[in-house]
């Protein structure tokens, strides 16, 4: 099983967001790849072999909605889409189409919708002042979806290669 696989079977309104994701191109110090497209089918062919189907899915729609939310950062010149990780949560729990195809991937809607809201605050965990970094450990984890979110956010990042064997060693400082 692979990205291009899972989503031939995706409904209409992804598909078509996939395709917009083509031509967003990212800064190209946290995005080394081509597109937001690329990114999201790399994030999740990572994911694949974790065999969790609420990481795969929340693979898939991490940043599906990057293109809706895009803007141009005026320090950097480069596309920014603040925002699209709430945008992707909201999408994911308003349309039905979506919910069926987490469902039918064997994954659950509200755990998947919960990391696509979740995964860029994941990223800026080790930026927080600790009281604050605690809560929002706390909170992750009181919605089950902490440990998930280690995975998840090591498979997100493009700057280090992603060892699924050695993730373990690890999560430890992916929060730090």
């Amino acid at each position: 099983m692979t990205f291009r696989d899972i989503i031939q079977t995706a409904p209409h309104v992804i598909q078509r967001k996939l395709e917009q994701l083509k031509f967003l191109r990212e800064r190209p110090d946290f995005h080394p790849e081509p597109s937001a497209f690329h990114h999201i089918e790399i994030v999740t062919n990572r994911l694949i072999p974790t065999g969790n189907p609420d990481l795969i899915m929340a693979g898939i729609l991490h940043d599906i909605c990057k293109f809706d939310t895009v803007r141009e950062n005026p320090k950097t010149g480069f596309p920014t889409s603040p925002g699209h990780d709430d945008a992707a949560h909201d999408l994911i729990l308003n349309d039905q189409s979506i919910q069926d195809f987490i469902r039918q991937n064997g994954a659950k809607v509200t755990t998947v919708a919960n990391i696509c809201k979740a995964h860029m605050r994941f990223h800026q965990l080790g930026q927080m002042r600790p009281a604050k970094r605690d809560k929002h450990i706390q909170d992750l984890t009181d919605q089950g979806i902490f440990d998930l979110l280690k995975i998840f956010g090591a498979a997100d990042n493009m700057l280090v290669e992603f060892d699924l064997d050695n993730l373990h060693k690890s999560w430890k400082s992916l929060t730090l």
